[in-house]
């Protein structure tokens, strides 16, 4: 289980890094979305924050891992909610706006990553 949070750790900074170095991947990526891929990443959303829930009693930085899970699952509930065509719309609008903002987004990966990978 520890190798398996470690890779999607290592996976989600790698790309992250790469969006914050070239923010024209999140928009090849989001202009490629299907509906397989939008269900995996809402789905993968809420595992990552259960599992920031779970190891949050055992980091002495509990509250940021307490927010981070809550954010997450959220994120991705609110996300099956809304459903793939409406979600879709919100993405591409995001990435096709402000560069800085695609930015912002690749330094929360970037986060994200790093707190899995300190989880194992």
């Amino acid at each position: 289980m520890k190798a398996i949070v470690w890779l999607i750790g290592v996976a989600i900074t790698a790309m992250s890094v790469l969006i914050i170095l070239k923010p024209q991947i999140a928009r090849d990526i989001s202009e490629r979305m299907n509906p397989r891929l939008f269900y995996f990443a809402a789905w993968a959303r809420i595992v990552i924050g259960i599992i920031f829930l779970l190891i949050s009693d055992t980091r002495s930085w509990g509250t940021l891992f307490n927010v981070l899970g809550i954010l997450l699952v959220v994120v991705g509930a609110y996300a099956l909610q809304a459903g793939y065509e409406r979600t879709r719309e919100f993405v591409l609008g995001v990435v096709h706006g402000n560069e800085n903002l695609v930015r912002v987004a690749g330094a929360v990966g970037v986060l994200i990553g790093v707190l899995l990978i300190s989880a194992t």
